[in-house]
């Protein structure tokens, strides 16, 4: 299993030549153990849905479920424009869903009618709920009880406009867990991680990216960062123990009279 983590990122399905230099490039991950270790920079609890009313513009990540009523378009410039969806859910209740890059692909993919979940950060524009950019499923292909903390990763300005945003490397980490069938080897002590409680190693990296539950992330966090300190600590150890070695001096095996008092007297600083 180690040595399917040294595997070039270019052959990982959904990564190829082009998006394999990107990588290389702007975060440094060269092998499916780099990405492994690419670990989020935070997660989302994707398993509730909210009502368009319980929405206020101070709120974080929501998700709702509900159909488009109609699209508009705004111009902004001669080559811009924004373009608005009217999203109801099933109470009734409005919100809109703006994009300012991307309205065409919006208008071409999101059926009127249709039933999407939407995610994103609302606020408040014009006295209605807005969310900008939003990331939309069909409902029928999405688990809401499957999908527990959607994770975020950190990218590049440049990489998000090759298409690599954190969506795109969420898809890429999903795609390396599921080429990665065996369990992967664990690094710790079995009595350490008893006597410890610790997740497996195999487990903590799966979970750190894709936890259930806030638990299950803390876990997760706690056993790959206990980890990385014990083998701090054991290189500390070895690095003290070469040094002992190294410099460990001639041993006498005859010390003269004079020599000790000479050894006291420079210990005392009365040279």
């Amino acid at each position: 299993m180690n040595d399917i983590l040294q595997q070039d990122i270019q052959y990982l399905p959904g990564v190829g030549p082009s998006r394999k230099k990107m990588l290389n490039d702007e975060l440094g991950i060269v092998t499916y153990g780099d990405l492994l270790q690419y670990y989020p920079y935070k997660h989302v609890d994707r398993s509730r849905l909210y009502n368009i009313r319980e929405l206020t513009g101070d709120m974080p990540f929501v998700q709702v479920k509900g159909h488009i009523l109609s699209f508009e378009t705004f111009k902004m410039s001669a080559r811009k424009e924004r373009v608005v969806a009217h999203f109801a859910d099933d109470s009734g209740k409005v919100m809109d869903l703006t994009w300012f890059n991307g309205g065409k692909y919006a208008k071409q993919n999101y059926t009127i009618g249709k039933e999407y979940i939407v995610f994103g950060r609302p606020n408040v524009y014009n006295g209605r709920i807005n969310v900008t950019h939003p990331d939309m499923d069909a409902a029928d292909k999405l688990e809401l009880s499957a999908m527990g903390m959607q994770p975020y990763y950190n990218t590049t300005e440049k990489m998000k406009k090759a298409g690599l945003n954190s969506r795109a490397i969420e898809r890429l980490t999903k795609t390396l867990l599921d080429v990665l069938k065996q369990p992967l080897t664990e690094t710790l002590p079995d009595f350490l991680t008893a006597k410890l409680h610790l997740m497996s190693r195999n487990e903590a990296l799966r979970k750190i990216h894709y936890p259930q539950n806030a638990k299950e992330l803390e876990r997760a966090r706690v056993r790959l960062k206990l980890e990385e300190l014990f083998y701090v600590q054991l290189n500390i150890l070895r690095y003290a123990s070469d040094q002992r070695r190294k410099y460990r001096g001639y041993i006498f095996s005859k010390v003269s009279a004079s020599s000790v008092k000479s050894a006291r007297i420079w210990a005392a600083g009365d040279r």
